[in-house]
């Protein structure tokens, strides 16, 4: 069978109709419809196209930090076919990190069960907490259930599990701030064509690789501004590997949103203002946000802005940046919906007519927001409205009159879609972009903060965090605690109290410092930490 041109498919849209990929994913669907008329459940319903799906963002609760090393899981069950039905899972590795669960409606059992026995299996015998949740669409018009919390070692019923195992999944990079599996590399396979394309086609599917939505290429640096990475449609990560390499790492963090860009465009737009932009799940408090967005990216973060709600705790996106974004849809996906065998929900949100569409610049982005608009075009002669393109989004979407209108700055560049990604020149542009985003703590501190870790052996009554945080900040630490550099923020000024005395530690960090300058007055007394 002969294929479409490979950048249309993964990009976009009239995906085309006859494609190997886009009529195996067809089949798949009817089958699960098959199935469901004949044996249904929960665990299969969620894998239909048609249906609604929820997703379930919370934490787990560890006071006494008991299971902090433990591999653990947390599953969901449902009554409603089948006794017990394991709708969902994922693994964890320790207490205290967000989980996501993806569910469609109905009541269910978050169980939380550890291997604490060390067989390589959770068991019935081995849960550590529980709590039922009913997701319906009355309570939750986003399809979103955020803040979840489970209390561990408060059961609150027996169940009768069938067994899971350990398996191999928990070998990967622990994070002391991160989701379980949230710390890879661009090379790892979860970011690999085939599991996009799974995200394209069947987000469930995808999100038993992807759960969080959450990565990160590396372990948290307080100091460091966050930027988020967003992709288009049937696209990963993996697609910002050029910018990537052309960031400034000792000033910035890479993140991204890894999302299943089949769904719904609204609820993949409230997910993402819940995890990066509500401080339910990151609270960066004074820190800015940088985001980058490509393709249909743009329009998931647009939409999640019109969230706002002008609260404190919410974080500040400083800067966004939409590359290449059909901020007006696309035409080709009014064609998928009406021609289709299957019909993603994204392609009903692109159609320009959609509600999603007009809706979109409804609500004016919040005056802190710096929103500049990067398009591509292959023309350079031919700049005309309608008639230009970037070889797979209309110039005329790119240039929204709305997204111009509440834009900051609008720049071209002549580049395909995809290849706009790797252009030297835009790239360039888009670091000077960014180097005007102040970060919170000043230039001088930044270049003190980049070589700054300190190799301390500590014993296992300090907080595995402390440790971690000595070994790249430790000497920095050291220079504010004995004057050598001054505070410039209100956190650090509590935190000067509280080793001097003046005020009770609330906190590991506190806590742990306020040790280690007594156990340790010749590193943190000195005038300069460097001799």
């Amino acid at each position: 069978m002969k294929k479409h041109s490979i950048g249309i498919i993964a990009l976009f849209l009239s995906l085309l109709l006859s494609s190997c990929t886009y009529l195996k994913y067809a089949s798949i669907q009817s089958e699960y419809a098959r199935i469901q008329n004949s044996d249904p459940s929960q665990h299969n319903l969620k894998h239909m196209l048609e249906r609604e799906t929820f997703f379930v963002v919370g934490k787990t609760i560890d006071s006494s930090r008991e299971y902090v090393d433990m591999p653990m899981v947390i599953a969901a069950y449902s009554d409603k076919f089948k006794r017990n039905e394991r709708v969902d899972k994922m693994l964890l590795y320790g207490s205290g990190t967000h989980f996501g669960l993806n569910l469609p409606p109905g009541t269910f059992d978050l169980v939380v069960l550890a291997d604490i026995d060390k067989d390589g299996y959770f068991t019935s015998r081995e849960i550590i907490g529980n709590k039922r949740i009913d997701l319906n669409l009355e309570d939750n018009v986003q399809k979103i259930a955020s803040k979840i919390n489970i209390i561990l070692n408060v059961t609150e019923k027996e169940f009768e599990l069938e067994p899971i195992k350990v398996g191999q999944s928990l070998n990967i990079q622990r994070s002391f701030f991160y989701p379980s599996g949230a710390l890879r590399s661009l090379e790892d396979p979860i970011f690999d064509t085939n599991v996009a394309t799974l995200g394209m086609y069947d987000p469930a599917s995808f999100l038993e690789y992807a759960p969080t939505m959450f990565y990160a290429l590396e372990e948290d640096q307080s100091h460091k501004i966050p930027v988020v990475f967003v992709h288009g449609i049937n696209d990963s990560p993996r697609r910002f590997k050029t910018i990537i390499a052309n960031l400034d790492r000792d000033r910035y963090k890479p993140w991204f949103f890894y999302y299943p860009s089949g769904g719904d465009l609204d609820q993949l737009a409230d997910l993402f203002y819940n995890i990066f932009i509500s401080g339910k799940v990151i609270l960066l408090d004074d820190m800015p946000l940088i985001v980058i967005a490509h393709s249909m990216g743009g329009l998931i973060v647009r939409k999640s802005l019109n969230n706002y709600e002008g609260l404190d705790k919410e974080n500040k996106l400083k800067l966004f940046v939409s590359i290449a974004s059909p901020l007006g849809g696309h035409p080709d996906a009014k064609s998928g919906v009406e021609r289709g065998l299957i019909v993603l929900p994204a392609w009903r949100d692109l159609d320009p007519s959609s509600q999603f569409i007009q809706n979109l610049y409804s609500i004016p982005l919040p005056k802190f927001v710096k929103h500049h608009l990067f398009y591509a075009y292959r023309n350079s002669d031919t700049l005309k409205l309608g008639e230009n393109s970037d070889g797979v989004v209309p110039l005329s979407s790119q240039l929204h009159p709305s997204a111009q209108q509440q834009s900051s700055k609008q720049r071209g560049f002549k580049s395909g879609h995809a290849d706009i990604l790797n252009d030297p020149k835009m790239i360039e542009v888009l670091m000077d972009t960014m180097a005007k985003v102040e970060g919170l703590f000043p230039n001088e501190h930044m270049t003190m903060l980049k070589h700054a870790g300190m190799n301390l052996q500590l014993d296992e009554s300090y907080d595995p965090r402390t440790k971690y945080l000595i070994s790249y900040s430790g000497q920095y630490i050291a220079k504010l605690i004995n004057g050598t550099i001054s505070p410039f923020h209100p956190h650090q000024e509590i935190f000067l109290q509280v080793i001097k005395g003046k005020r009770k530690a609330t906190n590991f960090i506190e806590k742990d410092f306020y040790r280690l300058v007594k156990e340790y007055p010749e590193i943190f007394n000195l005038e300069n930490t460097n001799e």
